[in-house]
């Protein structure tokens, strides 16, 4: 074999190596963009999410406040339709007591 030809096998390989090298290199740099863009997705999606899990537990919460207001006021109602009731039935039951403690001809 001549020299050169070994000279230009030598300089194939060592070119060949360079190749793998820089190759290995990319593949590294590329792993490691991935890894930080997946990172950055992750963490993107989960600010997403909880911006998503306030803003349903305020309307629910919005909700569940206007509901409870109403029933709030079903309630008032009917407390005082209860007491508009005993207030007439007490004026009756008091009318009635006096009526059997004080007899008919003003004796006790």
């Amino acid at each position: 074999m001549s020299i050169d030809v070994i000279k230009s096998i030598k300089q194939a390989e060592a070119e060949a190596e360079e190749v793998i090298k820089k190759s290995t290199e990319d593949s590294r740099q590329i792993l490691s963009d991935a890894s930080n863009q997946s990172k950055s997705l992750l963490e993107e999606s989960l600010e997403a999410a909880e911006k998503e899990a306030k803003v349903i537990l305020l309307q629910a919460e919005k909700q569940a406040n206007a509901e409870i207001e109403k029933y709030n006021k079903e309630v008032f109602s009917e407390c005082e339709a209860i007491k508009s009731k005993a207030g007439k039935k007490l004026d009756r039951a008091v009318e009635i007591i006096i009526g059997r403690v004080v007899r008919p001809d003003g004796s006790s």
